[in-house]
């Protein structure tokens, strides 16, 4: 046979690996790979699911998930399971063969969400006699091992020892479900961790308080827009719950009580008629600002052919959560944890929408930067029921004020594409109609609040003014006319706002205050309620206010710990710059002299010779006042706790150099940078590792001589983890006694300098505790031979193999 006649036979293998490259592409989070198997027991028409945890925080630890839906044949188990990416749930109607769920797991990648978890998974199944006689039936009893999978055999053909399958006949007395039991689990879960987890699958399907129609108790039930429609349940389905037990029980449930705090609401019910708005306050805070009825305000749909449609509720509220004793500090965990818009599909939440850190919305941006003017595209009528006010977004709150969510069906949510990973929607024009649509209601309910809070202010200060009591004093006026200028309906609301008669408004009065330094939360609360000043009203409160808040929550966890730790940070840096602020005293001094010199007729020359000191003196001002100010914004800045992300190694150095350039000028010390200019570092706050650097290059500084050398070097690991070194020429530091150094007030330095100030012995304790919280290490080296101390600062990134 010749050559050219010989047929080789050629064809497609996948590597084992294959598992473990989806399963981190697939699958997000570890909680989403876990909701994914709930939605699973949804498409099988379950109505109840339980999920039990045991052992979480131990090697041992194993995670159960059992239903009582339709379970598995053979056939199922082989065509639907075992197939990646199949396509069983696309035959036919698409929809559930019990009740006509529209299925939530598309994707057949579920069996993935299962290796992410676990390195082991039991599967025991029996099905639902479906047009089959129960004594033909057969269920499914299988284990998989997916260590052995990939460590054994290169291809998923040759994987056949990593299954095994046991058919058994099923019982008359059997019931029909399937548990899955995944055991090796992939994590040891520290508490923290576990907290959070627990968290985000506990709230994998909608409280009822946010579906149902709030009790009559807290708002007047005869305004409001109904239940909210949650999926594309048919009526015969009766529903589904789930439970969750061991180490994934979220304890009490606080959704009723929170509810209590609330004082205001926002329904929304976005559909291709129109998008329909309805704002009322609770019934205790209508009392407080006298409002008789509710808004109901409309505009079109952006794209009404397209969608998104959907309906949301959400409740606001304004200041801290109330209240004494244990039970308060449960509630007020219970509302940082529930705090934010979710967004659910087919009764299903998609992360990370309303997790802590997230801003879908923009509305921490927005109450940071008090910029924003509200652009709302009403109707007509409702703009002439509800138009603009006066500093509106004075009143605009942060996403710990508000509890709610966002409801879709399949349908519904069909404009919407999924991100690859299930982790939330790409953010295309569907998406950026949704965050409009849904930012326009919690915009509208700041403006009615801004409305109502500002003409109840005006009043309450006269009546102050005049001695007249609350008991004493008329009802408010309401307005004559609108913002559109047009009388009003009879029983219209509209937005008044303080003329121009009125002297002082209450914001001014509180801000005018001398306030004693030990304020107290009660003090602030006293004077709000005498004034009747919302939060948000008066920026000087405020900042007291959140103050306080960041010390109570310090107490209270790690997370409010490191929000500390950078307001530490931050403080030694502001006390550099009210050093600056002092300099424009005496600045203000010299024009006092030299206007006094140009009294008295001084001799011209001294006149400009002040005149040019004046100058050069202001232009050094005007220069370290921005460096100031930038290096502030980048510590505390919108995007600077946001979210951990990988920063490159040349962006970590800018700001910490930017902010000294004028004291390395006037040393003239020389700064050599040997920093990998393509690596990153591993996800990290970008306020973290400004503060961290700065700290260490202002010991630097300090500890040079004059004429002195610092080398910054920055570099990556084995693991991809940063190594950071900072190394000085000057004074030299024993290591053997270094460690003294990150302890509280021992300052490496005792000299003052005019710039930096005199060390406080708080930058390298810092240093060390912002780098804990990320598993590494700050400590004092031995330096290079043309330098005389270094320290190095080592932040691990992903271990090796994972």
């Amino acid at each position: 046979m010749a050559v050219n006649d010989i047929q080789e036979s050629f064809g497609f293998s996948v590597d084992t690996h294959l598992f473990r490259e989806l399963g981190e592409l697939l699958v997000g989070r570890d909680s989403t790979a876990l909701m994914e198997l709930i939605k699973n027991a949804y498409d099988a028409d379950a109505t109840e699911v339980v999920v039990r945890g045991e052992d979480l925080r131990s090697p041992t630890g194993a995670i159960i998930v059992r239903d009582d839906g339709i379970g598995m044949t053979p056939e199922i188990f082989r065509g639907a399971f075992l197939r990646i990416a199949g396509r069983y749930k696309e035959k036919g109607s698409k929809l559930s063969p019990v009740y006509g769920r529209s299925y939530t797991g598309a994707k057949g990648v579920g069996r993935l969400s299962a290796h992410k978890l676990a390195r082991r998974l039991n599967i025991h199944s029996v099905p639902r006699e479906l047009g089959h006689e129960k004594s033909d039936l057969r269920g499914v009893d299988a284990t998989i091992d997916w260590q052995s999978v990939e460590d054994d055999y290169e291809t998923l053909e040759d994987a056949r020892q990593g299954l095994r399958v046991d058919i058994f006949p099923v019982g008359p007395e059997q019931a029909w479900g399937t548990q899955l039991i995944l055991d090796g689990l992939r994590q040891q879960w520290t508490s923290r961790a576990l907290t959070t987890f627990v968290s985000q699958i506990s709230s994998c399907i909608p409280p009822s308080e946010l579906t149902s129609t709030p009790p009559p108790s807290l708002f007047a039930s005869q305004a409001l827009l109904g239940d909210m429609v949650v999926s594309s349940r048919r009526p015969d389905d009766p529903g589904f719950t789930i439970k969750f037990e061991g180490d994934l029980d979220a304890g009490e449930d606080l959704w009723p009580q929170l509810l209590e705090q609330t004082d205001w609401l926002v329904e929304i019910v976005a559909s291709p008629e129109g998008v329909l708005f309805n704002i009322q306050p609770s019934r205790s805070q209508a009392k407080d600002v006298n409002v008789d009825q509710n808004y109901q305000l409309r505009r079109d749909h952006p794209d009404p052919n397209n969608g998104p449609f959907f309906s949301a509720r959400i409740y606001a509220r304004v200041g801290p959560v109330r209240g004494i004793g244990t039970r308060t500090s449960s509630l007020k965990r219970f509302a940082r944890t529930s705090r934010g818009v979710r967004v659910y599909v087919e009764g299903f939440r998609v992360l990370p929408y309303g997790d802590l850190g997230d801003d879908w919305l923009n509305l921490d941006r927005d109450y940071a930067r008090r910029q924003r003017e509200f652009e709302i595209e009403l109707d007509d009528d409702s703009t002439r029921l509800l138009g603009p006010v006066e500093k509106e977004t004075f009143f605009t709150q942060g996403n710990d004020q508000y509890v709610g969510a966002v409801f879709m069906t399949t349908a519904g949510a069909s404009s919407l594409r999924p991100v690859v990973n299930r982790e939330g929607f790409v953010q295309d024009a569907a998406f950026e109609v949704l965050r409009e649509l849904v930012r326009n209601g919690v915009d509208l309910l700041t403006r009615v609040r801004a409305s109502y809070t500002r003409s109840e202010n005006v009043r309450k200060l006269q009546m102050l003014r005049s001695g007249i009591t609350s008991d004493e004093a008329p009802a408010p006026a309401q307005p004559a006319e609108t913002a559109g200028g047009q009388e009003k309906d009879r029983g219209e609301i509209a937005a008044s706002r303080p003329t121009d008669a009125d002297s002082e408004t209450p914001t001014a009065a509180i801000d005018n205050l001398s306030l004693p330094i030990s304020v107290t939360r009660r003090e602030i609360k006293n004077l709000r309620e005498q004034l009747g000043v919302e939060s948000g009203a008066s920026p000087r409160l405020e900042i007291i206010e959140r103050a306080i808040d960041y010390i109570e929550e310090a107490q209270r966890g790690d997370e409010g710990r490191a929000t500390l730790q950078i307001l530490a940070g931050v403080g030694l840096q502001l006390a550099a710059f009210v050093h600056d602020i002092n300099g424009i005293l005496g600045l203000a001094q010299s024009i006092r002299i030299l206007a006094q010199a140009a009294q008295h007729e001084e001799k011209p020359t001294q006149q400009k010779k002040l005149l040019r000191d004046l100058e050069n003196a202001t232009e050094e001002l005007v220069q370290s006042l921005s460096r100031q100010s930038s290096y502030l914004v980048e510590v505390v800045g919108p995007d600077a706790r946001r979210r951990r992300r990988r920063i490159p190694y040349p962006q970590i150095v800018e700001p910490s150099l930017r902010l000294l350039t004028s004291t390395l000028a006037a040393r003239r010390i020389e700064v050599i940078r040997d920093v990998d200019q393509n690596a990153r570092t591993p996800p990290m706050f970008p306020a973290e590792i400004t503060i961290i650097l700065t700290n260490i290059l202002t010991n630097a500084v300090k500890a040079s001589s004059e004429k002195g050398r610092i080398l910054v070097h920055a570099s990556s690991d084995l693991d991809g983890g940063l190594v950071l070194r900072v190394e000085n020429t000057g004074s030299r530091v024993d290591l053997k006694n270094s460690e003294r150094w990150f302890r509280p007030f021992e300052s490496t330095t005792t000299e003052v300098d005019i710039v930096l100030g005199q060390g406080m012995g708080m930058g390298l304790p810092i240093v060390r505790r912002l780098v804990s919280e990320y598993n590494g290490s700050a400590r004092f080296v031995a330096p290079s031979p043309e330098y005389d101390s270094a320290v190095e600062v080592r932040v691990p990134g992903r271990r090796i193999g994972q």
